[in-house]
């Protein structure tokens, strides 16, 4: 009897994690969705140089700023700048968020406007494929694991 109270407790534990870590894949999908449509080009780089800066106290964590090198569709040369890897927010175009996970060397999917080529956004696509995966994954586990249990409770 008291092993059933613990496999249940456990496997609704289980089942609200796994139904968040779904739900929050899915938000993830609709946001990425977002992104894809607001630029209409693609073009891919490599980060060549990458500027870290240091926490002030109002932020948590370092910034890292990534240097890419890439040629846009129709031009020429190669150009080679720091980009941001998050939009622009309309009302505070100071402020952006980067994710510390470049390195020297990475592969990057770089999106922009043909109409605006100075409004650019780096995504770095292995790593958002990566996070979809193991949010499905994991959640589907979960859930998976939660209904074999409460199947062996009742």
């Amino acid at each position: 009897m008291f092993i059933n109270i613990i496999v249940c407790i456990v496997a609704v534990i289980l089942l609200l994690r796994g139904a968040f870590l779904v739900l929050q894949m899915g938000i993830l999908w609709i946001i990425h969705c977002k992104i894809i449509k607001a630029y209409s080009k693609k073009t891919y780089g490599k980060v060549v140089d990458i500027e870290i800066l240091k926490s002030d106290g109002v932020n948590i964590t370092d910034v890292c700023i990534p240097k890419i090198k890439y040629k846009l569709e129709g031009e020429k040369e190669v150009c080679c700048q720091f980009l941001p890897s998050a939009p622009k927010s309309e009302r505070e175009s100071h402020v952006y968020l980067y994710p510390k996970q470049y390195h020297v060397g990475d592969k990057v999917v770089i999106l922009y406007d043909k109409n605006k080529k100075d409004d650019m956004f780096v995504l770095p696509s292995m790593q958002i494929m990566r996070l979809f995966i193991s949010h499905f994954v994991l959640g589907s586990f979960f859930i998976m694991s939660a209904i074999l249990g409460l199947s062996f409770v009742f």
